[in-house]
């Protein structure tokens, strides 16, 4: 990392934490348990991680948190299942007022039932971030042109009318995950509410190709997320599904606005 994009980064870092302080409070947890029982055909992985997703519920509700506990259980399964219809398409990360972050497992105990079902039992430390803000219900967008259908080498490009001053993020999930916007030809610019913009901007990209990157596929299941923020705040994390929502979550309600897309990309057809 060079001097400069260390510099750079420290001030994005330094920025992101204040800004979301401002709209935010955390609370450091300890020794919060969590407990699982599997089914017939889950893994101990598996079942672990539902015992630590109880954790976190657990948390959730001692950090003060309850009124959006049942949307909280319903991210953590879309996360643990990677069900990003059930989690983009709903108001679960509406209606979530918080989220866990920081998350250390300190004990982790696996055993068996006497009915033979693989059992956890886990304890967390973590740190529980709580939303001083609601959901802006003012804050929207028209996004349009997206097609429900493409085939290989065809372009997406699609349009973005929102109704305040913004900025926008881009993401693609499939097998892989992709920063969409912005991108190497793209910069990161402020949208003035009321004015449609077109992506990607024509006198830079003609549209952004589709491909299937996995030769064993003639099909691909794609979801493109547009994420509208208030301030100028960037992803600098790894690029997957996991931490990209997480990033999402770590986000005040009243400053971001999500929507969500489905599309088929074919081979032939």
């Amino acid at each position: 990392m060079n001097k400069y994009f260390y510099i750079l980064f420290l001030i994005l870092s330094i920025a992101i934490t204040s800004f979301s302080q401002r709209k935010t409070s955390e609370h450091k947890l300890k020794n919060i348990a969590g407990l699982a029982i599997g089914g017939e055909s889950q893994t101990p992985e598996q079942v672990k991680q539902k015992a630590i997703n109880e954790a976190k519920v657990n948390a959730l509700r001692k950090a003060g948190i309850t009124e959006s506990i049942n949307s909280y259980s319903d991210y953590l399964r879309s996360e643990t299942e990677n069900s990003y219809e059930e989690l983009f398409t709903s108001d679960i990360l509406s209606n979530i007022n918080g989220t866990v972050k920081n998350i250390d497992v300190v004990n982790a105990k696996m055993s068996v039932t006497p009915e033979g079902q693989i059992k956890y039992d886990v304890s967390i430390n973590c740190t529980v971030v709580k939303y001083k803000t609601k959901k802006d219900k003012t804050f929207e967008a028209w996004i349009e042109n997206i097609n429900p259908v493409y085939k290989v080498g065809e372009g997406l490009s699609f349009t973005v009318k929102p109704t305040a001053n913004c900025y926008i993020r881009a993401f693609i999930f499939c097998n892989e995950s992709y920063v969409l916007l912005p991108n190497d030809h793209e910069d990161s610019k402020l949208l003035t509410a009321h004015t449609v913009y077109t992506y990607p901007n024509p006198n830079i990209i003609d549209s952004y190709e589709m491909i299937i990157e996995d030769n064993s596929l003639d099909r691909e299941t794609n979801r493109l997320v547009i994420l509208l923020l208030k301030e100028d705040i960037y992803y600098t994390d790894n690029v997957n599904y996991k931490d990209i929502t997480d990033w999402i979550m770590s986000i005040p309600p009243d400053e971001r606005m999500i929507e969500s897309f489905a599309f088929e990309v074919f081979r032939n057809r």
